[in-house]
């Protein structure tokens, strides 16, 4: 029997809709299973500590990224395993991980005990998940946790948008807002680049292909293999920008964009050259304004349970012998 212990987020805008306690108790009915609602971020970072410190076998995540971040800053190197229930609006880690709305199946992982260890990547001190970085994608993301926040309205239209409600965000930004360029000085053995120093609207940290749920950002990038990505926009002109970003947009990555440089590193120091803080995004959340960016990988730091597909053929865990309560 394990200890589970499960978080629902209120706030995501498809978690209770998706996950009910009685159906959880339903699949999993075999194992101690504790519901925790916190009212806050304070409440949620106790609770995890506490779980951690009691030796809990797995925390279940209801809710978007932000969530799981949250969670996870407390788990690193922890035995302790994460299993993402997609319950936000992106959802991008558990599209990773290949967990979905079916709690069916993510018994089916649960019991079959599919597990990976993960790479993670850390920003001043600060662990990120999916995807993060500086300019125009931060303005998105800060714009959408603000409107979140404030507007109850927006919230039902971020569920009902679901993984498009960052695509509308972004054209209303692009399209509406000031083209602004971040001069930055990058340090990383990885870097092609000559030049340091670079003027870009937007820089990318991925740890893993997509970003926002549909955009191919970086297309190679794997959470497992002690790296992560780097993608720097390289665009002074906002329309090239725009076309640039309009092939994302379509689900393709612009091979032959010469404005677009990738690179992979452990380990990358960003500067600000304007004395303006650097306005870091990672899995949705804003990260604490700095002028200077410390970035480094975190090899196999947490434990998660992940689809995969050789579980089919165990018939000790076919989906239609999972034991259930009625």
């Amino acid at each position: 029997m394990a200890q589970i212990s499960v978080y629902l987020n209120p706030h995501a805008s498809q978690s209770l809709h998706s996950f009910q306690a009685v159906e959880i108790k339903k699949y999993f009915f075999r194992q101690e299973i504790r519901f925790n609602s916190p009212a806050s971020v304070t409440e949620l970072i106790e609770l995890i500590q506490k779980d951690r410190e009691d030796g809990v076998d797995c925390i279940f995540s209801i809710g978007g990224d932000g969530t799981a971040h949250t969670i996870a800053q407390n788990l690193i190197g922890s035995k302790t395993k994460l299993l993402v229930l997609p319950g936000g609006t992106a959802n991008d880690f558990a599209h990773e991980m290949g967990t979905n709305s079916n709690l069916k199946k993510l018994a089916h992982i649960f019991h079959a005990r599919t597990t990976r260890e993960v790479d993670i990547i850390k920003v001043n001190g600060r662990y990120l998940i999916t995807n993060g970085g500086v300019g125009i994608a931060h303005k998105v993301a800060q714009e959408v946790n603000k409107l979140r926040k404030e507007m109850s309205l927006f919230k039902s239209f971020l569920k009902a948008a679901g993984k498009n409600a960052y695509s509308i965000m972004f054209i209303k930004q692009i399209m509406t807002a000031k083209f602004e360029l971040h001069d930055i000085f990058m340090d990383s053995p990885d870097m092609p680049l000559l030049d340091k120093r670079v003027s870009s609207p937007l820089i990318l940290v991925n740890n893993q292909p997509r970003l926002a749920g549909k955009f191919p950002v970086a297309p190679s990038t794997r959470n497992d293999d002690g790296k992560f990505n780097v993608t720097i926009f390289l665009h002074h002109n906002k329309l090239e920008f725009i076309k640039s970003a309009t092939s994302f947009l379509m689900g393709q990555f612009p091979e032959d964009d010469k404005n677009i440089i990738q690179f992979e590193t452990d380990n990358l120091k960003m500067m600000s050259l304007d004395g303006k803080d650097l306005s870091f995004f990672g899995d949705g959340e804003n990260f604490t304004p700095a002028k200077e960016l410390d970035i480094s990988i975190v090899p196999k730091g947490l434990v998660v349970y992940s689809n995969n597909e050789d579980i089919v053929l165990c018939p000790s865990y076919s989906l239609d012998t999972i034991p259930t309560i009625q």
